[in-house]
């Protein structure tokens, strides 16, 4: 193979390859509403304190398609400016596309 057909194999096979990266399907969430967000408390640094949500009440119709809890940066400033008495978790309920 000459060093020309050797070049302009790989620059099929270049084309190729980025023709093929782009023809990639994603699937977008527009469908989604966007997500509820609650603060559930807690006090002294999370290790006491409980709260009941209710999904029912946030997405009556669909039901909920994922339900998150952690620390936002938000929950984490309360928690250093009241010291770890109080430290509250973020809540966000995603219900389902209808």
């Amino acid at each position: 193979m000459t060093t020309r057909k050797r070049s302009e194999y790989a620059l099929a096979c270049l084309l190729a390859g980025a023709l093929c990266c782009s023809c990639v399907t994603t699937t977008t969430s527009a469908a989604l509403p966007p997500p509820r967000e609650h603060w559930v408390p807690g006090y002294v640094f999370g290790l006491w304190g409980k709260a009941e949500l209710d999904m029912r009440d946030d997405c009556p119709v669909t039901g909920a398609d994922s339900v998150r809890i952690g620390v936002t940066w938000s929950t984490v400033l309360v928690s250093l400016v009241t010291v770890g008495i109080y430290t509250p978790r973020e809540v966000r309920v995603q219900c389902r596309a209808k």
